[in-house]
């Protein structure tokens, strides 16, 4: 069954890839997006059909993670590399959010109950050349932290359990966005130590 459903999308997609090769002279913008969407759509369909496959199958996983999905680890911090940037808050794609989660959360897995309860810092760091500059509160950061608790990094991302800070880089013509998960004690020092500077910081 799920073999019928993969070849289905499969089937739509060359029926939406003909029909754009055939009408490229009219090709605008809106069209364009169009196409993409539905690309991305199947895309992601095609995905949950190979998903649902691995969990009935006696067979060897299909390995459908994105390969330049990446993480390491050193000295307790965890360094993940998503080759994309996250979407902006006023362009949010159900499909963009879910390819990222699901992304990051299978590519994390193995570093289950790394941080558990533990206070948890996440830096996220989004490199993508632009002419003007950009602003990071744009950028939709909630695929991956949900990820990190999907995938037991984290146990979970209310408040009191992690923090987070987002950076902008200018600088790099292949966009991509870099993601360190960290011991949240490590930038709490710091805080501490400006707040005895500033005397009676609030903080």
């Amino acid at each position: 069954m799920q073999n019928n459903k993969f070849v289905d999308n499969l089937k739509i997609l060359k029926d939406e890839t003909e029909k754009t090769l055939l009408n490229r002279n009219m090709l605008d913008n809106k069209k364009k997006e169009e196409y993409l969407r539905t690309l991305e759509k199947t895309r992601y369909e095609l995905f949950e059909t190979i998903n649902l496959e691995n969990k009935y199958s006696d067979n060897k996983d299909i390995d459908y993670i994105n390969k330049h999905y990446t993480v390491e680890e050193k000295q307790g911090i965890l360094r993940i590399i998503i080759p994309e940037v996250l979407p902006k808050y006023k362009n949010i794609s159900n499909l963009a959010y879910k390819n990222i989660m699901l992304n990051v959360a299978k590519v994390t897995k193995s570093y289950k109950n790394m941080f558990g309860n533990k206070l948890t810092f996440v830096i996220i760091i989004v490199h993508e050349r632009q002419k003007n500059s950009m602003d990071i509160d744009n950028k939709y950061v909630k695929p991956i932290i949900d990820a990190l608790v999907i995938s037991q990094v984290i146990k979970d991302d209310n408040f009191s359990n992690m923090f987070y800070a987002a950076l902008g880089k200018n600088d790099s013509t292949k966009p991509y966005t870099e993601v360190y998960v960290l011991d949240g004690r490590y930038l709490l020092e710091w805080i501490y130590n400006m707040q005895k500077l500033f005397g009676n910081c609030p903080i």
